[in-house]
């Protein structure tokens, strides 16, 4: 499973799910910067990519139903990510634990949710 995460993903936690063995794009250097969402969006479901993101105005607002995807992370908390990355991808590994990659197509799931 490959995520592409959005271009305010810290690159902290984008490192350390790398060093955690997952596989990970940035939007930035894989469609160019400044990439409109619903662009973004195509490319994850032609790819087959989950995205992360803090654009939770954008991808939750709606966006996320005019596509069939293989799945939305939304985060809220960027201090997370960023000042605690080890734990950042134990959540996000629960997630993928409790979510099989069937189910969590076209789910949008909120990280935060998944924080102890």
């Amino acid at each position: 499973m490959t995520f592409l995460a959005d271009e305010h993903v810290p690159r902290v936690f984008v490192t350390t799910l790398r060093s955690n063995g997952h596989d990970v794009l940035e939007a930035k250097a894989t469609v160019g910067a400044s990439t409109a969402d619903k662009r973004l969006l195509d490319y994850c479901a032609e790819n087959g990519y989950i995205l992360l993101t803090h654009d939770k105005k954008d991808f939750a607002g709606g966006l996320q139903e005019t596509v069939t995807h293989a799945g939305i992370i939304v985060y809220t908390d960027g201090n997370y990510l960023r000042d605690d990355p080890e734990a950042a991808v134990r959540t996000l590994e629960r997630v993928l634990a409790a979510y099989p990659p069937d189910e969590l197509a076209d789910a949008l799931v909120w990280l935060d949710e998944w924080r102890r």
